[in-house]
Order: structure tokens, then sequence, then C-alpha cells
């Protein structure tokens, strides 16, 4: 996978006890085809894929926390064809509660302690799941996460972050703070003339014919 990733300043403190100057960075996630970027504290790691549809996978630090975000992409063009003011009804039509049922059953034991439409997730309109579940790859957790849900132009985005269940408390802002991060490459225009000036404002044009009742009004 080819992706870019920016290592960014984004803070600096001055120590009590130190002459020098404590430096916190982020990376910066692109994708390879600049359709969207996320970022993440220098701490976390990059770590494997274990879906075909996953694009970024990142582990916390802490051997036993479990603490995971991950992005997911999927093609859906089956909305392509409505104006942008339809999108919120186009997340709760698709990307609701019935979404989250099914997309949540490839863990197990899995409990949804909270949901709600009316989110957000990049330029999309989102739904949100907290939930509680059991991992079936790799090493047997109970875990606890958030997850947001959208569509955006031609591509969902699923993105969800969890730790060990008892830790999700101390987790939580860390992935708020990264799922929040997230923005898509602006795809989709707020208003129907896009930038062009608001000619659909513009008084009609009459158009006369060579006879009178030759007559056009555009």
């Amino acid at each position: 996978m080819n992706f870019i990733f920016k290592s960014v300043l984004v803070g600096a403190a001055l120590c009590s006890f130190a002459s020098g100057v404590a430096r916190a960075e982020v990376f910066v996630y692109e994708s390879d085809k600049g359709d969207y970027s996320i970022s993440y504290p220098d701490s976390w790691a990059v770590t494997e894929n274990l879906q075909p549809d996953d694009q970024l996978t990142i582990t916390g630090p802490g051997v036993n926390d479990y603490a995971t975000c991950r992005v997911r992409q999927r093609e859906d063009r089956r909305f392509l064809i409505y104006p942008v003011e339809y999108s919120s009804d186009i997340q709760r039509a698709a990307y609701s509660r019935k979404f989250w049922d099914e997309y949540l059953g490839e863990y197990d034991d899995v409990v949804v302690d909270a949901f709600k439409d009316e989110s957000g997730l990049g330029r999309g309109f989102a739904s949100t799941a907290e939930v509680t579940f059991k991992t079936v790859a790799g090493t047997p957790v109970r875990k606890r996460g958030i997850m947001f849900g959208t569509v955006y132009h031609d591509k969902a985005y699923i993105v969800e972050c969890a730790s060990e269940q008892t830790l999700y408390d101390k987790w939580r802002p860390a992935f708020l703070s990264i799922i929040k991060s997230i923005d898509f490459e602006k795809k989709i225009h707020e208003f129907p003339t896009g930038e062009y000036r608001n000619f659909k404002a513009d008084p009609a044009v009459t158009i006369y014919g060579p006879k009178n009742h030759d007559l056009y009004t555009f």
C-alpha cells in the first residue's frame, strides 16, 4: 500500500524542571489516492490490516491495552444521483442501526451500548455506535469501542477505535481525537452551481425568431 506520512509539530510546552522544550508530534496519513487523510499521535504505530477493505490500522502504546483504530473504505455508488440536500436522509436509510447490526456480525458476543444518528465523519453525515464485543482474530480480547459510519460521494467509510473493555474510558478521548481528524477530499459541492455564480437567479432570456410567434424564453 502506498501512502504519505507527514510529521506535524502540534505543540510545545516549557518544562518546569528543565531548560529544554518538550515537543509532541502527530503523524498525518494520506491515502495514496488522496481521497482522505487522518492524523494520530506519534506514539501510535501502524500495524497489519486484517480485512481487504482495511485502509489503515494503528495501535496505541500499552501491551495489554489493546488500543487500536482502523479506517475501512468500501465502494458505494448507489446514491450518486441524489442532490447534496438528501445526504442526511441517505445516511439514515443506509448507514443507521440496521447497518451496524449487519456490520457487527464479524465479532462475537456483541452488545450495542449506545447508538445515534446525526453524527459526522469527515465531510459526511454519519451514525455512531459504542459497542462491547469479543475479537475473533488473533488473541481473543473482550473490547469496547466507538465506531462511525458514513457514505461520501462514491465511498463508504467506517472508522472504529477500541481497547480492552475495562480501559475504554481511559482511551475514549484519544479515540475521538483521531476520529475527528479524518477529512475527505471535497467531491460534493454544497451548492448546485458549484463555484460558479448563481446563474439560476439570472433573468429570463428571450429570443425572437423571424415571425411574431417565433418567441422563445429560457
